[in-house]
């Protein structure tokens, strides 16, 4: 049994609209920089020993890569370093770009942008 859980794309916006959560992004650097989540950090080998560590255990940590596959290994690997809160997104970054596009915020936060007419 695997100590990591499988979301969609939209339980993950609700795990992102509270501040005790973060978007990893596994993929490649080209394919990362070529488009992101804004909200996303790039993890990486560079980088991966230091989120292990530094990271407290009970963020909400939500990996996602190319299509929902690799970030499964990298779930479990989190999940294994004690990390309780460790989620693969179903799709990956493929689901995660096809989205409707909601604007993201916590939930005291206060819209910045004005509402969209109809057309």
């Amino acid at each position: 049994m695997s100590d990591y859980q499988r979301i969609g794309v939209e339980q993950a916006e609700r795990l992102l609209a509270s501040e005790n959560a973060m978007l990893l992004d596994m993929r490649d650097a080209r394919t990362y920089c070529q488009g992101h989540d804004p909200h996303a950090t790039r993890l990486s080998e560079l980088n991966l020993r230091t989120l292990l560590k530094s990271t407290p255990p009970h963020v909400h940590l939500i990996i996602c890569c190319d299509r929902g596959h690799a970030s499964r290994d990298m779930a479990q690997l989190f999940s294994d370093f004690g990390f309780v809160n460790c989620y693969s997104l179903d799709g990956g970054y493929e689901a995660w770009k096809a989205r409707p596009l909601y604007p993201r915020q916590s939930p005291n936060a206060r819209s910045a942008q004005p509402a969209l007419a109809m057309e």
